[in-house]
């Protein structure tokens, strides 16, 4: 059992509380289970973007803004003129040392130079030591956690004891690689830190001379090392707090992080310990933006406004479709590319027929449990956690059915993966499929059938779903005017050996419509 964060002396509480901020400077990457989109700023949403550009140039070495010679083209066009820049230097104006339009405009001749991250210990390792200790400790945490986070898809799974930094720990404690290429005793060195993520991240910034200034950047840096594992845990943590708990898996694979670095340190202190300290004093300085990067910000600014003028030029020109009186149906569809030539074909039918576009799923976000299945599927947007649920209902026979067929199923496909069948049972079985590849590839093999309908919760008194119905017709600004028909139309796909199903189907799997006669405010 550990110690509670309360017990932990001040200096640590402070790291802890560095770490934590670090964790959530990261944006998290959705499984491709449920993929979203994710805004690669969001930990920075709150700073400006020169400051963002400062730090994320100090931590990953990245620009976040296009080369200037695009600005320069943008304005020889005509398509960002001197108001747009003029308006996006008065935004910046008391933030900092504001450039003028003439220093702007001289700026767009050259570039400005390519940003270089502040080194790890594991980089300083491999300049002095010509061995890449910064892709090793890479490949190294990526091969653990690949079967640490995997959710099915190994046949051989690794032992999961406690936390992440747990598991890493039994892991690395028998993984020679690392020592194969030189890092000695690494083994015992990682079987010596503590169990508590806490404690070895405490231990390691004591050697390596972190200080809680230091911290805010310096664990920022080691967590954008890990190959995209950070962000992963970002998105365990960001479903832990939608549920208001607590998800520490980011600030243990950075503990995971600092133990190599502290390893390394000790291997090579001798030969990198001064420049190591000036990196720990860069770290200690302020996040600030250097006139090229407030330059660059002012112009990525004056870009974007000029994008709005001439969105808000072309929206004011158009001649919205209208219907006087009540129409006959209204139907509302995804907003999904795929969905607009139904929406138009749809409305050349009848002047009376008004289509809408709203966000997939309507607002209704959903847990399905499947055909011969117990396991609930999210059917809705990933961020909103669903209010409904529903399951398909059949016979028990059906059911058993293809509860048996989907077992067989997964028992040939583990003897095809498994260690000693896998090599000869292409040999072995190859001629077989040969049919089957040309079945498929003609697309003759026919669609997959579909489950039964759906049924909601019988939990769901009338008055509840009289309110959801409420609630997703106001979401859409349908409150009046109703059409006697309203139609809500999801869509699906079918979708065969591609990793980014979720993403393709993306949108509700049923269409319901709704016979409406009286104003929403009288249901």
């Amino acid at each position: 059992m550990f110690a509670k964060l309360e017990s932990y002396p001040a200096p640590l509480l402070e790291l802890v509380a560095e770490a934590n901020s670090a964790a959530k400077e990261i944006p998290p990457l959705f499984p491709l289970s449920s993929s979203v989109a994710v805004n690669p700023f969001l930990g920075q949403a709150s700073e400006p973007l020169a400051v963002t550009s400062a730090r994320l140039a100090r931590v990953a070495g990245t620009r976040i803004t296009p080369p200037r010679r695009y600005w320069a083209e943008k304005l020889a066009a005509g398509e960002i003129t001197d108001a747009d820049l003029l308006d996006a230097l008065a935004a910046v104006e008391g933030q900092f040392n504001a450039p003028s339009l003439k220093d702007i405009k001289s700026a767009l001749t050259e570039d400005a130079a390519k940003p270089e991250a502040l080194p790890t210990v594991a980089e300083l390792a491999a300049d002095v030591s010509g061995v890449d200790w910064p892709g090793l400790i890479e490949e190294r945490i990526g091969a653990w956690a690949a079967s640490h986070f995997d959710q099915g898809q190994a046949l051989w799974q690794q032992a999961r004891p406690g936390g992440a930094f747990s598991a890493w720990r039994e892991f690395a404690s028998r993984d020679l690689t690392p020592e194969i290429h030189g890092l000695t005793g690494f083994g015992a060195f990682v079987a010596a830190t503590n169990r508590a993520h806490w404690r070895a991240i405490g231990r390691s910034a004591e050697r390596l001379g972190i200080s809680t200034r230091a911290a805010e950047t310096a664990f920022h840096r080691w967590l954008t090392t890990l190959g995209g594992w950070a962000q992963y845990a970002r998105y365990l943590l960001w479903q832990a707090e939608r549920s208001d708990e607590q998800d520490d898996t980011v600030t243990e694979l950075l503990a995971v992080r600092m133990v190599f670095d502290e390893a390394l340190f000790d291997l090579y202190e001798d030969q990198i310990a001064a420049r190591w300290a000036e990196v720990v004093a860069a770290h200690e300085t302020p996040v600030t933006p250097s006139t090229d990067l407030v330059i660059d910000a002012v112009l990525q600014d004056a870009a974007e406004r000029a994008q709005q003028r001439e969105l808000a030029d072309s929206l004011s020109q158009g001649t919205p479709r209208g219907i006087e009186g009540r129409p006959d149906v209204q139907a509302a569809f995804c907003i999904d590319v795929r969905s607009e030539v139904f929406r138009r074909a749809l409305e050349a039918q009848d002047d009376r027929i008004e289509t809408i576009g709203f966000a997939g799923f309507f607002g209704l976000a959903s847990k399905h449990t499947a055909a011969g299945s117990d396991v609930a599927e999210l059917r809705g947007p990933a961020l909103l956690q669903p209010g409904v649920s529903s399951r398909t209902v059949e016979p028990e026979k059906a059911d058993l059915d293809r509860r048996y067929a989907a077992r067989a199923r997964r028992a040939w496909g583990r003897f095809k993966l498994a260690a000693v069948s896998s090599f000869a049972f292409v040999e072995a079985t190859g001629p077989l499929y040969a049919g089957k590849l040309v079945w498929d590839s003609l697309g003759l093999g026919g669609k997959p059938n579909m489950d039964p309908a759906p049924q909601l919760d019988s939990g769901i008194d009338l008055e509840t779903r009289v309110g959801m119905a409420r609630t997703v017709l106001t979401a859409m600004s349908l409150t009046d005017n109703f059409a006697r028909i309203v139609m809500l139309t999801g869509h699906g796909a079918d979708v065969t050996n591609n990793p980014h199903e979720p993403m393709l189907i993306g949108g509700a799997i049923a269409e319901i419509s709704i016979s409406i006669s009286a104003p929403i405010a009288d249901v």
